[in-house]
């Protein structure tokens, strides 16, 4: 893959015209997105895009699911029951590996959006990975923490049991790690992190924590994924949707409250409050830079290969970097 230290970067002025100039794709052309989890601010931009008719107007009939899971999702968009997906690059590795297509076709959370949560006792701050070893840590039974924080301590220079890690139902650890059964939980940005502090302040507690991407794991989160066989067969219907995505994302970045509305009234279950947060996080994910970068880095993906060797076993003769991503769609 050619370098492309020329990452595409889109501000919202520059979508809008995006936007304009894009090639339509054929009219109607159905294009079905699969969250990944329940609609929250990860995935605003594809939300926003299609409130505002700006799939419409590129001429695409987008459905947009909730998702199982990414592992899940992965499946399901690699067997063609969604054409794109919102996956990390764990489970694009694992499919690959299993004998998959599945390639990520553009960026969303620019840098890996997980951190190591714990509850504050007082004014207390860990910002240093050894204030928390030796504490005890909960994951849901299939969460990749069980492979990421041992990789993520070791590439740190500690022991990779220097935490020790319980395999619990997902349903329990915000509530074990808010009632003192466990020491540590993961919490993303963009996501559950929202949540876990809003039930902590309603537990007259705070939540602080310590981000894996200020210590050494420098790779790419979830992104939008799909199969090579899509990105070979309709291009023009991605690309518009892609396009159609950013131009969301920068508009939540510029006009959050406004963002948490579209959001809200899209899915009046979500709670502003959780929602308003998750959408502010966006820019610290996708815009690092100050400016949305959607197109991958050739060093960040040899960085995010070279960690899923190291975290999942992946066997690097059959799943190459240049195999995980592309950006094909961004020429």
């Amino acid at each position: 893959m050619q370098n492309r230290k020329r990452a595409l970067r889109i501000t919202a002025a520059a979508v809008a015209m995006a936007a304009f100039m894009a090639r339509p794709a054929e009219a109607g052309e159905e294009i079905s997105f699969n969250m990944a989890w329940l609609p929250q601010g990860s995935v605003a931009g594809p939300i926003i895009a299609k409130a505002k008719g700006w799939f419409e107007e590129a001429g695409l009939d987008v459905t947009l699911s909730r998702g199982y899971g990414g592992s899940r999702t992965a499946n399901e968009v690699d067997q063609g029951m969604f054409t794109v997906g919102y996956v990390d690059p764990i489970n694009v590795a694992l499919n690959r590996q299993n004998g998959g297509s599945l390639r990520m076709i553009g960026v969303i959370n620019g840098v890996w959006p997980a951190g190591v949560c714990y509850v504050k006792n007082g004014d207390e701050e860990r910002r240093e990975i050894d204030d928390i070893l030796g504490l005890k840590m909960g994951g849901g039974a299939a969460s990749p923490v069980h492979n990421i924080l041992p990789a993520w301590l070791e590439m740190n220079g500690r022991e990779r049991d220097g935490i020790s890690l319980l395999r619990l139902d997902p349903a329990v650890v915000d509530a074990s790690l808010l009632e003192g059964r466990i020491d540590l939980a993961e919490c993303w940005r963009a996501s559950n992190r929202a949540v876990l502090q809003k039930i902590a302040r309603n537990a007259g507690k705070q939540v602080g924590w310590i981000e894996y991407s200020d210590h050494g794991l420098d790779a790419y989160g979830s992104g939008f994924v799909a199969t090579e066989a899509s990105v070979a067969e309709k291009p023009e219907a991605l690309r518009a949707f892609l396009e159609a995505s950013y131009r969301g994302y920068a508009f939540a970045m510029e006009e959050p409250e406004a963002a948490r509305d579209i959001l809200v009234g899209a899915y009046p279950s979500l709670d502003p409050e959780i929602t308003l947060q998750q959408v502010q996080e966006l820019a610290s994910l996708l815009a690092p830079s100050g400016e949305i970068e959607a197109t991958f880095d050739d060093g960040r993906i040899e960085a995010t290969h070279a960690l899923l060797v190291k975290a999942f076993d992946l066997k690097p003769d059959v799943v190459k970097p240049d195999q995980l991503f592309t950006n094909a769609l961004a020429d």
